[in-house]
């Protein structure tokens, strides 16, 4: 008996157990079954977002029919190469001095210190809104922050100005708020978090503070002197301690640079001893409490040329979402990740490097439950293999330009030409193909760029001095670019609304 003689219902229940990368793959090996899902409106639905990284995100509400139009509508929008400049869908003003603004699933944040701005994005399901809480309900000075609006929660860190140079600690304290009414997150066992800097002849400031959210993890990374940097985990939810590396006993790696969060139960340490390398720790807790978070493995990058030296390592990715989003039909899936990892270098002509590395290459150590002793040294041959992409430039962006494995970026002519980029890393819809390789006068040996990512130029008509990307919008920030930023407007450049495009004429 052939497997689709079934009878159609049981056949129906049997796809619907598998995921949508299973029935993806099913409609590829075999054109019997090829045909029977496409016959299948909810099963095309399904494989069609696979293919786009996505994942659905509707109450059932929408028939499957008009979810593949707009599915259809969407892609065409986001890869369309019109020769007229898009308009925005919305500007609004959020005039005001900036020391620190975030993006964040279809929520823009900025603050001047002492207020709380939120600006909603018009969604699918929900109209746009705006919220400012002042400086009295505030209630502290604000010197960074972090949200998650799929768990309406709001972290901020309260700016300490005592001056470094005094010979005691400093105290931060970490404010935790709901995003929709500015109370205690119901979550947080402790409203608030404090914890001490301590005193080095070198200073204890908060300066290049990081902070960033991933599910009920809380990171923050910072540097309080010349080669002191920081790191300190949580579980912001029970107020528990998961890392302090101040401690003596739980040191960063040599030439530790910068951090990166890479699940909610792993993270990352760029080094920049040698060539570079990058630590990947996964975390027991709350498992095991007691264990603190252990490398897994040494993921070695390139080795350099005799005389180079790397002077800097970042990783840019996007933002990490404790629940999916539930405001439009469907959402990007949390595999669909690039991580931007931004080096910088002395004694050559070439003096910087961008690699973009597909989320994918990390999952074999995520994916580890057991210590190693001693972890492995992983050559970058071998775990960068079919992930990576290499641009032999600095990127210049700014906070929020990487959303799944989308990525917005200026045009070599500068922001004010009205121009973007944008850069997409789908491994599922673009197969990895062979393209050039070279050592780009930095590498010992030559890098074979393989994940060349789909790119769009968009023709924007504006100047905005930086752009952000978010699951549905291109955004553009009007400032003045002073050292004391000042935000001018918000420009929102919709992938949902366009009068243009009929979504049956669509095809992806």
């Amino acid at each position: 008996m052939n497997f689709l003689d079934l009878p159609h219902d049981i056949l129906a229940e049997i796809f619907r157990l598998l995921d949508g990368d299973s029935v993806y793959s099913c409609s590829l090996v075999n054109k019997g079954l090829h045909v029977y899902l496409h016959s299948r409106r909810e099963f095309e639905y399904r494989y069609r977002l696979e293919k786009q990284e996505l994942i659905n995100a509707s109450d059932g509400k929408c028939t499957y029919e008009n979810r593949i139009d707009l599915l259809k509508y969407f892609v065409y929008m986001w890869w369309s190469d019109s020769r007229n400049p898009k308009t925005p869908y919305e500007i609004y003003h959020i005039e005001g001095r900036c020391i620190a603004y975030e993006l964040v699933a279809g929520v823009f944040a900025k603050t001047d210190g002492s207020s709380l701005l939120l600006q909603w994005l018009p969604s699918f399901n929900t109209p746009g809104r705006q919220v400012t809480y002042s400086r009295d309900e505030v209630g502290f000075p604000i010197k960074d922050f972090a949200l998650d609006p799929t768990q309406d929660v709001v972290v901020s860190i309260e700016a300490n100005y005592l001056p470094y140079v005094l010979p005691w600690s400093r105290e931060i304290v970490l404010h935790f708020r709901t995003l929709s009414a500015n109370t205690p997150h119901p979550e947080a066992k402790e409203p608030t978090i404090r914890f001490p800097v301590p005193y080095h002849p070198q200073g204890n400031d908060l300066s290049a503070v990081t902070i960033q959210l991933a599910d009920d993890l809380l990171s923050i990374s910072f540097s309080s002197g010349l080669g002191l940097y920081r790191l300190l985990l949580w579980d912001w939810k029970n107020a528990t301690v998961i890392l302090n590396s101040m401690s003596p006993s739980l040191h960063l790696p040599p030439g530790s640079y910068s951090f990166e969060i890479l699940s909610s139960r792993s993270y990352a340490i760029l080094s920049r001893s040698n060539s570079g390398s990058i630590y990947v720790y996964n975390i027991e807790y709350p498992r095991n409490p007691v264990i603190p978070p252990f490398c897994v493995a040494k993921l070695m990058m390139p080795s350099l040329l005799p005389g180079i030296q790397l002077t800097s390592l970042l990783s840019h990715t996007g933002p990490f979402l404790g629940q999916p989003r539930r405001d439009g039909l469907f959402t990007t899936s949390p595999a669909a990740r690039v991580y931007v990892i931004s080096a910088r270098f002395l004694n050559t002509s070439r003096t910087h490097a961008t690699f973009f590395i597909h989320g994918s290459a990390f999952a074999p150590y995520i994916q580890t439950k057991r210590p190693q002793i001693p972890f492995p040294e992983v050559p970058w041959e071998e775990w960068s293999h079919r992930k990576c992409f290499v641009f032999p430039e600095h990127l210049s962006t700014n906070c929020r330009f990487i959303q799944g494995t989308r990525i917005v970026m200026p045009t070599m002519e500068g922001p004010e030409n009205g121009k973007v980029h944008i850069l997409d890393f789908n491994l599922v819809r673009d197969p990895v193909r062979d393209a050039e390789s070279s050592n780009f006068g930095l590498f010992m040996q030559d890098i074979h760029f393989i994940l060349p990512p789909r790119i769009r130029t968009m023709l924007v008509g504006s100047s905005c001095t930086s752009w952000m990307i978010d699951e549905d919008y291109i955004l553009g920030l009007n400032t003045t670019g002073d050292f004391e930023e000042q935000i001018r407007s918000l420009e929102v450049y919709s992938m949902y609304h366009s009068h243009d495009v009929q979504p049956q004429n669509i095809d992806m």
